[in-house]
């Protein structure tokens, strides 16, 4: 149970930090209640504060007593069941190795645990180093303006529209338009879309009023005074401000409940109606039919070798990165690959099961034994090392919950006695 001398150190330090800590809380909270019952007379609210120093000093010093409990006697005085560590070393060795042996040396643990070592992982090694990855990847972006040069435009664009083509016609557009469309009006959503519409349509209303006024004036007759187009413009202009004033201000607008039906409506065509799915796939037919897709293919494809070329001539190449990242990724793969796993690990899990099932008793002897050779001193202390940090937060938490505790009951008493 050695451990490395800058490791046991440290955790030496911590534990002595955490000891300070919690021993200087309860000192804080002896001179906080000192301080609270000298105020108590003359403040009422010190009162609350002793009440609440006083538990939390009781709480502590319980709770330091029980920490302290497992590993000496506290204050050195001889109290029954305290040291426990000590008195019971070699039962606690015994118990341990037992512990040990039906809970760990068991053929479902060693046997899940072999299967998590995965031991074929050593096969994936080499791809895991970062150098291997890096020169596995520099290898192939090399190679790939080669193969990129080697394959004939006319062919790939082919591919690429048959394929494409091919996918996009058995894509049903309809449904699925109104499926998204469904999901994008949830929870009243497409309102989103209408305020939009109604900030642009008062931007155009705004920006363009010259424009209205100068063609009332052009299309009212000649002998309309100037004043009656001038109040025809006044009205269009402030009952469409009106409109547009109301619809955003109430959310229950006629034009918003029209506006919610016709999108149901729409989304119901779409995913119901004959005649609107046949009217999109024709829209989509015609769509795959237009030569302008068929040059956008072949820009596509050009576009595309073009990039891929230029970014594998790069030093710092993302697609070089990609690859590294990539042959990263399928080492970890094949380290977690359960067929692999499997195939290679049944008969060497079947041989360490044989081994360590057949030897545990030997094994969990050495625990025991291990801790009989140990003196009391020793064996307290290194559990202490080991966990005394930890127990320390029970002294704190005992602390801070006593006083809260304690100021609890002093409220409820202090309720019961002004009521």
């Amino acid at each position: 149970m050695n451990l490395p001398i800058a490791n046991e150190a440290e955790m030496r330090r911590d534990l002595a930090r955490m000891k300070q800590f919690a021993t200087g809380l309860l000192l804080g909270m002896v001179c906080l209640f000192a301080v609270a019952l000298a105020l108590e007379e003359q403040y009422a609210w010190a009162a609350f504060v002793r009440a609440f120093a006083e538990a939390a000093m009781v709480g502590a010093l319980a709770d330091w007593f029980a920490v302290t409990a497992l590993f000496r006697h506290p204050l050195n005085v001889p109290i029954p069941h305290t040291a426990i560590i000590r008195k019971n070393k070699d039962r606690i060795g015994a118990s341990l190795g037992n512990f040990v042996q039906n809970n760990f040396l068991t053929p479902e643990v060693i046997a899940g645990k072999l299967d998590t070592m995965d031991i074929p992982h050593r096969m994936a090694l080499w791809l895991a180093a970062p150098e291997n990855a890096e020169e596995i990847a520099h290898r192939v972006t090399a190679v790939i303006p080669e193969f990129l040069n080697a394959l004939k435009h006319d062919d790939v664009q082919r591919f690429l529209e048959e394929n494409i083509a091919a996918r996009v016609r058995a894509l049903e557009v309809a449904p699925l338009a109104g499926n998204v469309l469904s999901a994008m009006t949830t929870n009243n959503r497409h309102q989103f879309l209408l305020d939009e519409a109604l900030k642009v349509a008062e931007r155009v209303l705004n920006n363009n009023k010259d424009f209205i006024r100068r063609k009332i004036e052009e299309e009212s007759p000649w002998y309309v005074p100037k004043f009656v187009d001038n109040r025809i413009y006044d009205t269009i202009i402030s009952k469409a401000e009106q409109t547009l004033r109301e619809v955003n201000l109430d959310n229950d607008h006629e034009l918003r409940q029209k506006f919610n039906v016709a999108v149901q409506n729409f989304i119901q065509n779409l995913r119901h109606s004959d005649d609107y799915r046949q009217k999109i796939e024709v829209m989509k037919e015609d769509l795959l039919a237009n030569p302008l897709v068929r040059q956008y293919f072949s820009s596509l494809w050009a576009d595309v070798k073009y990039r891929i070329v230029t970014d594998a001539e790069r030093p710092d190449s993302n697609i070089r990165q990609q690859i590294y990242e990539s042959l990263q990724s399928l080492s970890a793969s094949l380290l977690n690959d359960e067929q692999v796993r499997n195939r290679i690990n049944t008969w060497l899990r079947d041989i360490l099961l044989s081994i360590i099932i057949n030897r545990k008793s030997e094994i969990t002897a050495i625990i025991s034994d291990t801790v009989k050779k140990w003196d009391a001193d020793t064996m307290s202390d290194r559990v202490e090392l080991y966990i005394g940090r930890d127990l320390q937060f029970i002294r704190i938490n005992g602390t801070i919950v006593g006083g809260m505790v304690g100021l609890l009951i002093y409220c409820v008493v202090w309720l019961v006695k002004h009521w």
